[in-house]
């Protein structure tokens, strides 16, 4: 006798077309900003040019000015790590590093060389008082929030960006290098990321899971690593011709870089295809850092005081590398990716001519669960990105209408 199971799926799904989810916020500044760190959805900080560190406790519904001593020291200020409510550290040129444990109503400066053509670029902190400082040639380390610092010679000029994975094991990146620590930071070692005399700008370092590793510079090629830098692997490159400049991985498949032109990039699948995320066709300012707190809610930041928030992961609207789809001159959707999946995919169609279009989603017993899009389309190639949710694991259907007529049908399986 056979027996039939019904399971009911609840699907939680984004519908991400054509209209831009990555919304400007009022920076109040027209200064380049550099980096941008969140502690929650609510409080997070951003740093920049001419000394300028805004704050927001809304999410970045409203972002104030906070006055600081940089502006008479060093006003170009590169990084910030915000460790909570109170206590934040920033990072500048001449070596300076200055602290608040007040949410920034005073300031301590812990290091200053007004002398030194060098600056302090980069910084990580695994709790508030063990931290690391990136400079030129060197590494500061502290183990009492700053009060004393241990400097150790790092074997690169330009540096950018630090990350510890314990109190002994670190990385740091540098122009076209990545150089690794087992003793604390005392002593480092280049992990081989390029070919020798390939040098990208390799400003910031995505890591998640304290094991995969991203890195990409101006010349667009993504390097990752599984093994937190023992080995590497170039897994694309973006023929966009703006450059890398900022990335951040949610986990070791979902990651977005930027740089300039004010475009963003999401993937999927751990760096190895690539959707553009347009926020706002009219602005080409650079994207400088990128920061998630969770799946759905992120902010950027970059050149002349840009701040974009998105509530909903992106909005992916075209593929720039996906098995080198060419669009049709019929109506084609196209199988998603990956298949299966476990949290996520992205489904492609083509539109030949403006038509209605609607992408559906149903069960292996023909009910609707789910409409994905359901919207005027000009003719071109569009991504939508679906979300599963809190979906069992299961087959579904996913079809294509152009004007009330299905066109096609595809099969998609997630696993959970």
């Amino acid at each position: 006798m056979k027996k039939i199971i019904t399971v009911l799926i609840i699907i939680h799904s984004t519908l991400l077309v054509v209209n831009a989810q990555w919304i400007s916020q009022n920076s109040g500044t027209n200064q380049n900003l550099y980096d941008i760190e969140f502690i929650n959805d609510k409080t997070g900080w951003a740093v920049g040019d001419a000394g300028v560190v805004i704050k927001t406790t809304n999410g970045g519904t409203n972002w104030i000015n906070v006055a600081n001593p940089s502006p008479s020291l060093n006003p170009n200020l590169w990084s910030v790590a915000p460790i909570d409510s109170n206590i934040v550290y920033i990072t500048s040129g001449k070596d300076l590093i200055i602290k608040t444990t007040n949410g920034g109503l005073n300031w301590d400066i812990l290091n200053y060389c007004p002398d030194c053509n060098s600056a302090t670029t980069g910084l990580y902190f695994l709790n508030k008082d063990t931290g690391w400082f990136l400079g030129t040639n060197k590494v500061l380390r502290t183990y009492d929030g700053g009060k004393t610092l241990d400097s150790f010679y790092a074997p690169w000029f330009t540096n950018f960006d630090i990350y510890f994975k314990d109190i002994n094991t670190g990385i740091f990146s540098g122009t076209g290098r990545v150089f690794k620590t087992t003793d604390g930071g005392m002593n480092w070692f280049d992990t081989q990321v390029t070919n020798p005399g390939s040098f990208p700008m390799f400003r910031k370092l995505a890591v998640t899971n304290n094991r995969d590793v991203w890195v990409s510079g101006l010349d667009a090629i993504i390097y990752r690593s599984t093994d937190f830098c023992e080995n590497w692997q170039a897994v694309d490159t973006l023929n966009e011709g703006i450059g890398i400049i900022a990335l951040d991985f949610k986990n070791k498949d979902t990651g977005y870089i930027g740089g300039g032109s004010n475009k963003i990039f999401i993937t999927m699948d751990g760096g190895y295809n690539w959707s553009v995320q347009i926020s706002d066709p009219n602005n080409f300012a650079f994207v400088g850092s990128i920061k998630f707190i969770n799946d759905s809610v992120g902010w950027y930041c970059g050149g002349i005081g840009n701040v974009y928030k998105t509530i909903n992961g992106g909005t992916p609207t075209s593929m720039t590398n996906l098995s080198n789809v060419e669009i049709s001159k019929d109506f084609s959707l196209y199988q998603n990716y990956p298949n299966p999946f476990n949290q996520a995919s992205l489904i492609g169609y083509n539109i030949s001519k403006s038509s209605l279009v609607e992408v559906e989603i149903y069960d292996l017993l023909g009910k609707k669960v789910s409409t994905l899009v359901n919207s005027f389309h000009i003719p071109g190639f569009y991504q939508i990105r679906f979300d599963n949710g809190d979906i069992s694991s299961g087959i579904l259907f996913y079809i294509l209408k152009i004007d009330g007529i299905i066109k096609d049908k595809k099969t998609m399986v997630v696993l959970k």
